[in-house]
């Protein structure tokens, strides 16, 4: 509780929280909200300014090349930015959490082999082999996701494994062993439920590298396919009218902006909050 109460303690954090709290509850809302269709297509009415610039009252944030509703599709791009990045957090919290748990408990040739496997992963930089993977199975949404849990499994896999590490010999672990608890047991009624501090310090980080790789693959065209709205691909495709129609661009990289930094920042509070060191 005292953590907690030290997270809210940070205005920062408390913000960040609000901030993030809109965007999911926008996203959930999306489809119920009075919006038009994010794919419907409005015969002459192709890039037009946002209502303030001299748009029209029924197009608020201005319409795109193909003359569809912008407000419509960065609300129904949110559920599938938020909600994909949140997907391959949960699995990579699971796979990346399981496998450094079971190294860091177990040691020996299992340890060795996943440190190994997490320093080929590591070799290569995150975005390039993100690529690389969705170059072999094919750009899709689902691939795509694969593709960004791969490439976020190495830090998981090393802070479970370090908290393991640092909890695996402590007066508790030893005491229950003494009274006969199982090494199942230890591992996942004694050591694991201290070792959640720093994992939901990373995936509060992780939310956001899922975020930007999913715009980032979107925005290379290995994501999200069209007409289905995701800022990233919508970044990509109005790169062309960043001159002509500067809205075009500035609204969904405003959102990717806008919700990585408020992870980040979060992030930064969670982890001030539940780092014991500070």
């Amino acid at each position: 509780m005292k953590s907690w109460r030290k997270l809210f303690d940070n205005k920062a954090s408390v913000v960040c929280l609000v901030f993030l709290s809109f965007w999911v509850l926008l996203a959930l809302l999306a489809p119920v909200l009075p919006l038009h269709s994010p794919i419907e297509v409005f015969d002459g009415q192709q890039m037009k300014a946002p209502v303030w610039a001299g748009g029209e009252a029924r197009f608020p944030l201005g319409t795109d090349d193909l003359g569809r509703d912008m407000l419509s599709r960065l609300a129904n791009g949110s559920r599938i930015s938020l909600g994909f990045g949140f997907l391959s957090v949960v699995v990579s919290v699971l796979i990346g959490g399981t496998l450094g748990v079971t190294a860091g408990f177990f040691g020996g040739f299992w340890d060795r082999f996943v440190l190994r496997m997490v320093d080929v992963l590591m070799a290569l930089p995150s975005l390039l082999l993100a690529i690389v993977v969705v170059a072999i199975l094919g750009p899709s949404l689902w691939n795509a996701l694969w593709a960004v849990t791969l490439v976020s499994l190495p830090g998981f896999i090393r802070i479970s494994r370090a908290a393991v590490l640092a909890e695996r010999e402590k007066d508790y672990v030893q005491a229950s062993r003494a009274f006969g608890a199982g090494r199942l047991r230890q591992m996942v009624l004694v050591i694991l439920p201290n070792c959640t501090a720093p994992m939901i310090v990373q995936a509060s980080l992780g939310f956001s590298d899922g975020i930007l790789n999913m715009a980032a693959l979107g925005f290379l065209g290995l994501g999200a396919q069209a007409p289905t709205p995701e800022w990233g691909a919508m970044l990509s495709d109005s790169k062309a009218y960043i001159e002509s129609a500067p809205w075009l661009v500035t609204w969904p990289g405003l959102c990717i902006l806008s919700v990585v930094l408020a992870f980040n920042l979060l992030g930064d509070g969670l982890r001030d909050a539940f780092d014991p060191k500070i």
